[in-house]
């Protein structure tokens, strides 16, 4: 399931100005979701914000408890896997990724 990202922008852009704890941690929530779908684990939806990602950020203080590092090298090992195959023309996920660790 996926947020078309242009929604994702519009409604989370600004913080409002006598936001509660609460709205700050929705908003947080939604930029860490934003930075997974779209740094971490991107794909070729890049207009679309994938929300498999939600389960991970209910509690913001387990966050720290995932190998987020492992999760993205596995993630791009995979992608790397699938652009071998005859029939795959475009190569998807965080290219960016390897391309820092290659400098």
């Amino acid at each position: 399931m996926t947020v078309c990202y242009t929604w994702f922008h519009e409604r989370f852009r600004v913080l409002p100005a006598d936001a509660t704890d609460e709205t700050v941690r929705v908003y947080a929530r939604a930029y860490i979701l934003m930075l997974l779908s779209s740094q971490l684990f991107a794909d070729k939806n890049a207009n679309r914000v994938h929300l498999r990602w939600l389960p991970y950020l209910a509690s913001l203080d387990d966050l720290g408890r995932y190998s987020w590092g492992s999760a993205a090298l596995a993630w791009l090992y995979r992608c790397l896997c699938r652009g071998t195959n005859r029939n795959v023309v475009n190569l998807a996920g965080p290219l960016h990724l390897l391309q820092s660790w290659i400098f």
